[in-house]
């Protein structure tokens, strides 16, 4: 039981991470009745996903945002105002016009800042006008329901607080959620009314409907059931496919809507491991394959890996053995799966090559991260398109990885009124921000009017030089980056403090000095 909640509050604490992600654009004033501004949220993107003739939808840390435009321009709405859920987008789900999702925040309580649920937000227009959905709760004493004409004993979950919706799904005739202290859920009226759904218990590796269920709990054993917390799911037609801290439920929903589930976990079939964080369908020439990220959640005899079936559940097989993993995307036969080293492809799902790190070939521009949280393959311009979600802003490419162009979320320091320049993140931690092999690293932004030379100093608080950069020429006219790994000129990674940043730009004989404060936290 200690090994399930272990790996559980490590998802739970990357998944915080991720939405935590720092904003370097100020966000501006609800004005004139506006429900988003211009630019992205945050550079912190989990979630990618493509919508009617050019929309494409990005969950990041600070809220939703989408390009109607393949990327020419960034919109994102106001988390919490308005009609949009509240907090860092969790989930994102498409269906025809109809778009979902939901967001999770961090609240203040007795034992500490805990993840709560913000709520869904739902469009039937494309993202033209939304309703807002409070996070589903139930009444404190609402512990029975009608499930396929028996009377299903439910716990009540009475809290948004860690009743955090981590993905959604969508079919013609529900929208299903799964959270962790809420349990699996469905809707068939856009929100309006919700079921709680029961799921084989930890120790069944089946529930059909002309059986009594027996308490749906999602605490802990032994008085709940690890399968009754919900990570992810996937639904299509009448399918319906559950990823839980115990395994992988499939569900056949019959026609008066009761679920029959069969359950997959390492004990009974050849998964991985029974914490499944991810799951998605590839679906190619008439065959189907379910993919699930699997991690370990007893850790006797668990792993993680990839797992994958062709055949409905009825063999499993692993891949991407000890790799953690986050999501997929599919380009007809090829796989792309999304990681903590990076974005793994593969063209017979068995063999794998790992991308190069990113780098914008018109700009120089880096993505200061190894991990990859989404991926999408977009064919809509023509030319496919592949476009990836990091820590540090947004990438696509249309040659398979030999040119990026690189998306990211910036104040600009051309503009009358805003600052010279500036660091980001900022505090800035070398151990956790944009981390890259073993350093991690903060930008210096600024513009240049003309091409020229720039090179930059960092003096601790007593004005202590500790790191001198090289100079170099600019020859990019607009806005620039300059980067530091918080290491001094010795290698060494300063102290936790307070430092100061100058930067010496020499155009046309001219010599121009700017400074800007940055505060270092390990």
């Amino acid at each position: 039981m200690k090994k399930i909640i272990k790996y559980i509050l490590i998802f739970f604490g990357l998944v915080n991470f991720i939405l935590a992600q720092p904003c370097f654009l100020a966000k501006p004033t609800l004005d004139d009745g506006d429900e988003y501004y211009e630019g992205l949220a945050s550079n912190g993107v989990t979630q990618i996903s493509l919508m009617g003739d050019s929309l494409i939808w990005l969950g990041t840390g600070g809220g939703l945002s989408k390009t109607s435009n393949f990327g020419a321009s960034f919109f994102s709405y106001f988390s919490g105002d308005e009609n949009m859920a509240r907090g860092g987008i969790s989930a994102i789900s498409v269906l025809d016009s109809i778009i979902w999702v939901s967001a999770i925040f961090d609240s203040s309580t007795e034992v500490g800042s805990q993840q709560t649920g913000g709520g869904l937000a739902v469009s039937k227009d494309y993202g033209e006008s939304w309703n807002y959905i409070p996070q589903p709760v139930d009444s404190v004493d609402d512990y029975n329901d009608i499930w396929a004409g028996y009377k299903t004993r439910f716990l009540p979950v009475v809290t948004t607080v860690n009743n955090t919706t981590w993905d959604i799904a969508s079919t013609k005739d529900y929208t299903y959620i799964v959270s962790w202290a809420g349990g699996i859920r469905r809707t068939p009226d856009f929100g309006q009314t919700w079921q709680r759904l029961p799921l084989p218990s930890d120790d069944a590796d089946f529930l059909p409907c002309d059986s009594i269920p027996y308490q749906i709990n999602p605490r802990d054993p032994p008085n709940g059931n690890h399968n009754h917390k919900g990570f992810s799911v996937l639904a299509y037609g009448d399918t319906v496919w559950v990823g839980t801290a115990a395994g992988i439920n499939l569900g056949i929903v019959e026609p008066e809507g009761c679920i029959r589930w069969t359950k997959f976990n390492s004990y009974n079939s050849a998964i991985s491991g029974n914490f499944v964080v991810a799951m998605a369908r590839q679906y190619w020439k008439g065959k189907e394959t379910i993919w699930a990220v699997t991690m370990q959640a007893t850790g006797a005899g668990e792993y993680r890996a990839i797992s994958k079936t062709s055949d409905g559940g009825r063999t499993w097989s692993v891949t991407l053995e000890d790799e953690r993993a986050y999501s997929f995307a599919f380009h007809d036969s090829v796989v792309y799966v999304c990681t903590e080293r990076g974005l793994f492809k593969s063209i017979d799902s068995e063999n794998w090559a790992l991308y190069k790190p990113i780098e914008d070939s018109s700009t120089g521009e880096k993505i200061y991260s190894e991990h990859i949280y989404s991926a999408a393959v977009d064919e809509r311009e023509g030319t496919p398109y592949l476009w990836l979600g990091t820590g540090d802003g947004i990438a696509r490419t249309c040659d398979d990885g030999l040119n990026w162009q690189i998306f990211r979320k910036s104040t600009s320091t051309s503009i009358a009124g805003q600052e010279k320049i500036y660091a980001y993140p900022n505090p800035f931690s070398p151990t956790h921000h944009n981390v890259l092999g073993d350093d991690g690293h903060v930008r210096i932004k600024y513009s240049i009017e003309s091409s020229g030379t720039v090179n930059f100093e960092i003096y601790d608080f007593a004005m202590i030089k500790v790191f001198s950069g090289e100079k170099h020429s600019i020859l990019n006219i607009g806005e620039n980056n300059e980067v530091w790994n918080g290491r001094d000129n010795s290698g060494r990674l300063v102290a936790n403090g307070t430092y100061f940043v100058k930067l010496i730009k020499n155009i046309n004989d001219n010599e121009i000095i700017n400074w800007t404060k940055l505060i270092v936290v390990k």
